[in-house]
């Protein structure tokens, strides 16, 4: 007999009806707290497309990120980058990334960013056939967890530190066995994030060669063959990831916008593979995080060539989502912008961006807080 059964028999039959009702209008005000129906309190509806907006939950979602590195309070001079425990200079912490989450939200975040090592999560069996990657998978699952308490979504970029010299067919295997497979069947169909990134700027093939730093420089006999294979590379993660989770969407995040539709003659575009677009722009500073100013395709310059960027992607006419899944504009010693020119120009490209009806935008931190970096972008 349950505590509610004996105190109900307890009471003097004239008391029951009133006893009755007092329960029931609890259960009816608990009810009207729970979440919304097909939604599980603390969890994540799924993204979907609509043409070229992304849904959450049915209604219009604008991505508004940043690219997560590292906890706040990390000695950058041991742990530059977050390794899921793995690398014993950098003990994992669940606590700062907890605040840090607290802090993204406060600031109006509702989207990180965040980069999967190859050797953390797989990568490393082929060195050490004994390296085990159930705690960084499990560490992964508590950041998600944290993130989504607060209604921010992940965007995981498979494959990040990936050797720049193994997209050959011979390679795949080895890439998909060690790293793509584990990852993705762990989180397949699971709540809390947006979508799978495939890899991070396969376009930028300046570590095999700086003359390809970008993959369509047809004055380099080399990069044609490497756009070739870097394309058939990404396919064939994006056709495994589907078959693995296939109701999650998938994009592949670009150093330049227009490397979805060039080379011209390759072997395939990258804009029919994937679900949405994702492209990175930095303009002249630093002068090698994407030189959009410098280049020989666009260079006009910060605001011109962000919007031809997408407008570009727009004009391919595939009505798919857009999203700007790097900004970013450092500021300090030798930098070219002020705080203030950093509020400014981060205010007119998430302009542009709505201006344009892309999908939202993901900062890229430069600046050492996220308040200096964030500011009042997302909220005012």
């Amino acid at each position: 007999m349950t505590f509610f059964d004996f105190a109900v028999l307890s009471m003097p039959s004239l008391r029951y009806t009133t006893v009755f009702l007092v329960v029931l209008s609890i259960v009816l005000v608990c009810g009207s707290c729970a979440a919304p129906p097909g939604r599980i309190a603390g969890q994540l509806p799924p993204i979907t497309v609509d043409g070229a907006r992304l849904l959450s939950g049915g209604a219009a979602f604008e991505v508004r990120g940043v690219n997560y590195i590292h906890p706040s309070n990390t000695d950058l001079a041991k742990c530059p980058a977050l390794q899921f425990g793995a690398d014993g200079n950098c003990p994992w912490q669940l606590a700062p990334i907890a605040a840090d989450m607290d802090r993204l939200k406060a600031l109006g975040v509702n989207t990180i960013r965040v980069f999967l090592n190859y050797y953390v999560f797989g990568g490393a069996r082929a060195v050490d056939p004994n390296y085990r990657m159930e705690q960084p998978l499990a560490h992964l699952d508590a950041l998600i967890a944290e993130a989504s308490r607060r209604d921010i979504y992940i965007l995981p970029v498979l494959l990040a530190k990936y050797p720049q010299d193994r997209f050959r067919p011979q390679d795949y295997a080895t890439a998909l066995d060690l790293h793509v497979r584990p990852v993705v069947t762990h989180l397949a169909g699971k709540p809390g994030l947006l979508a799978w990134d495939l890899f991070n700027e396969p376009d930028l093939g300046g570590p095999v060669d700086q003359r390809c730093w970008d993959w369509d420089n047809a004055d380099f006999p080399l990069c044609f063959p490497l756009a070739n294979e870097r394309l058939g590379f990404v396919k064939m993660l994006h056709d495994e990831v589907k078959r693995l989770d296939p109701h999650r969407l998938t994009t592949v995040s670009l150093g330049f916008a227009k490397n979805y539709f060039e080379p011209h003659n390759a072997d395939l575009r990258l804009a029919d593979v994937v679900d949405f677009f994702a492209f990175h722009y930095y303009d002249n500073d630093p002068y090698d995080s994407g030189r959009y100013a410098a280049h020989w395709y666009y260079g006009k310059g910060f605001p011109e060539d962000q919007r031809r960027a997408i407008d570009e992607l727009a004009a391919l006419k595939l009505n798919k989502p857009i999203l700007i899944s790097e900004l970013g504009f450092p500021t300090g010693p030798g930098a070219k912008r002020s705080a203030d020119d950093l509020r400014r120009d981060l205010r007119t490209a998430l302009q542009v961006a709505r201006d344009e009806r892309t999908s939202g935008v993901v900062l890229w931190p430069f600046q050492a807080t996220m308040d200096d970096l964030v500011g009042d972008l997302f909220t005012s």
